[in-house]
This record gives structure tokens, C-alpha cells and sequence, in this order.
């Protein structure tokens, strides 16, 4: 793909995702609650009040993204909201270690605090944000040197906790964090082929399937080995022959699954300029786009649900990706 034309999609692109990702921020922002003991809390969906830690981490990035593009400060009162309710809850949600009687959600949530983390702008992160990200750090690190299951789904899905390590890493200069999250992606995943996003198969149990394994795989090898010549060519060569034709059908959070899909895409678009990757983004974004609420920007995990925190910070995700820095 020419150079000018590559340089004029993700422009386009750019400026698209800096308006859906405002919009989606001021449907989360309304959401936010603002007095009480849940204060800074994002609720799952309108209508219910659970406290929801890793849903107020995924507002937080979105807000903080939305800002970035836009480049304003709209929402700067909300984040600073969402990471004080984050370190007051901290102690019900974190361990003081990863795995054994921990929640499956626990390592989950200590990668969301790394991604809302990740994007803060230079010298703006509050001191909630670098004390909570030293600690899910720490945490998150120690859990992936020891961890021997590489199967996991969901909120255990090992890929999304390396991508999320590496992204900090990179962002916040640590070179020990992110030579810890390449050696786990070498001892995990490896450099080797990617293995066609249409069969990675549905989970069995549980209740969620929001992730893609196989997406958040292959985000964890771009974000530990950075965006090289190499892993441009490893992208043409290794993984573009994994590409699907565009959205696929799933029995549970397919909306979700697709749109980590997308955003694997996308960033691979940006590395390899490869157009295979371009194209089925685009094919898988439609679908999405056309399942988004006109008015909220947000989006629910499947047919049938709308207006999700989670659901729209994976689709979030997938807008982003094709955003430089």
C-alpha cells in the first residue's frame, strides 16, 4: 500500500475515533456516580449499581483516549473520580498475591490498572494512578513468571495480561517490566505462526467469552517486541494468512470478541501496512458500528444488550487501534 494512501487512512481514521470515543465517554461520565460510598464508581450498565472496579478502569482509559485525540481536559474530573474510587477498593478486589484462593478477575484487574495507566499523559497521572500501577505491576509480573497454564480465557486470558504489561512497560520506560513481559511471550507464545482467528473455539463454561485468545496473542508479541521491521515482516510473513474475511458469528459476547479482534487488526495494519489487516478490520468494524447506539456511542456484548461498560471499551479498543502513538 502506497505510503501517502496508508498515511491518509489512518488519518481519517484518527479523527473518527476522536469523536466516537468522546461520545462514549460522556454516556460513562453520565453514569459516573458522584456522591455516597460509590463515588468515582462506573456501573456495568444504566440501572445497576454493582461497584465495578475493572469497568471504572476501562472509563478511565476511554476518558483519557477520548482526551488525548480531542485534545482537551472534559474529563479530566471524572478520571481523577474513577482512580480514587479504584484505590479505595483496592483492598477488596487486589490481593497481596496473584493465583492460589485470588479471584479469576484479580490478575484482570491488576492488567486494567496498567492500561488506564498506559495512557495517562505525561506528568498528569495522579498520585493514585502511579501508586495503584506500581503494585498491579509488581503483582502482574510475579504472576506471569510463575504461571504454566497458557489456556486460559476471559478474564484469565494470558495474552491480555502480557499485551497490557508490555503496553505500560513501553509507556512508563521500566525496561525490567517489559523484559518481563517478553519473557513470558517467548515462553508462552513464541514467534511461530498465528493460528486462524475463526477456530479459536467458544468457551465451554463460564459466562463470559469476551476475549480473543488468539487477537490478544498476537497484541502481546507487537507490544513486547515493539514496532519494528521485524515484526512488520513477521506480520506479512506469520500471521496475515490468520486474518478472518471480516465479523464472525459467536454464541456469547460476540460483539466483545470481534471488536478485540478488530483491534488486533488494526494495530497490525499500523506495523506491517500490510492491507489483508486493513481490510478485515474495516469488514468487522461495520458490523460493529452498525450495532452501536446512535445517541450513547456505547455498545452491549451481543444482540439483544446495549450500553455496556466493558463491551464499549473493547470496541474502544478496536477504534484505537489505528492510532498512532
Amino acid at each position: 500500500m502506497a505510503v501517502q494512501a496508508r498515511e491518509e487512512q489512518i488519518r481519517v481514521h484518527t479523527e473518527r475515533a476522536a469523536q466516537r470515543l468522546s461520545v462514549a465517554g460522556q454516556t460513562l461520565a453520565l453514569r459516573q456516580s458522584a456522591t455516597g460510598p460509590a463515588r468515582g464508581n462506573v456501573s456495568p450498565w444504566p440501572g445497576c449499581e454493582d461497584l465495578d472496579f475493572h469497568g471504572t478502569l476501562a472509563s478511565i482509559w476511554i476518558w483519557q483516549r477520548a482526551q488525548d485525540l480531542a485534545q482537551n481536559n472534559v474529563f479530566v474530573a471524572h478520571v481523577a473520580a474513577g482512580w480514587r474510587f479504584v484505590k479505595a477498593l483496592w483492598p477488596r478486589f487486589i490481593p497481596s498475591a496473584l493465583g492460589g484462593p485470588a479471584s479469576e478477575e484479580a490478575a484482570y484487574d491488576c492488567a486494567m490498572v496498567l492500561r488506564a495507566a498506559a495512557v495517562e499523559r505525561v506528568g498528569s497521572g495522579t498520585p493514585e494512578s502511579r501508586e495503584l500501577a506500581g503494585l498491579a505491576s509488581r503483582l502482574l509480573a510475579a504472576h506471569l513468571g510463575e504461571l504454566e497454564d497458557f489456556g486460559g480465557r476471559a478474564f484469565r486470558d494470558p495474552g491480555f495480561l502480557a499485551w497490557s504489561m508490555a503496553d505500560y512497560a513501553r509507556a512508563a520506560g521500566d525496561r525490567g517490566l517489559l523484559a518481563a513481559a517478553r519473557g513470558f511471550v517467548e515462553r508462552a507464545f513464541g514467534l511461530k505462526g498465528i493460528p486462524q482467528i475463526t477456530a479459536e473455539p467458544s468457551a465451554k463454561d463460564g459466562l463470559f467469552d469476551f476475549s480473543s485468545t488468539t487477537a490478544t496473542r498476537l497484541q502481546a508479541v507487537l507490544a513486547s517486541e515493539g514496532s519494528t521491521p521485524f515484526t512488520g515482516a513477521w506480520l506479512r510473513e506469520r500471521a496475515a494468512v490468520a486474518v478472518p474475511d471480516g465479523f464472525t458469528s459467536r454464541p456469547r459476547d460476540e460483539n466483545c470478541w470481534n471488536a478485540c479482534v478488530a483491534s488486533a487488526l488494526g494495530r497490525s495494519f499500523v506495523v506491517s501496512t500490510d492491507v489483508r489487516f486493513l481490510r478485515a478490520h474495516q469488514a468487522i468494524m461495520s458490523r460493529l458500528d452498525a450495532r452501536v447506539g446512535a445517541m450513547s456511542g456505547t455498545v452491549g456484548r451481543q444482540p439483544g444488550f446495549e450500553d455496556e461498560t466493558l463491551a464499549t471499551f473493547y470496541y474502544s479498543l478496536a477504534l484505537d487501534s489505528m492510532v498512532r502513538g
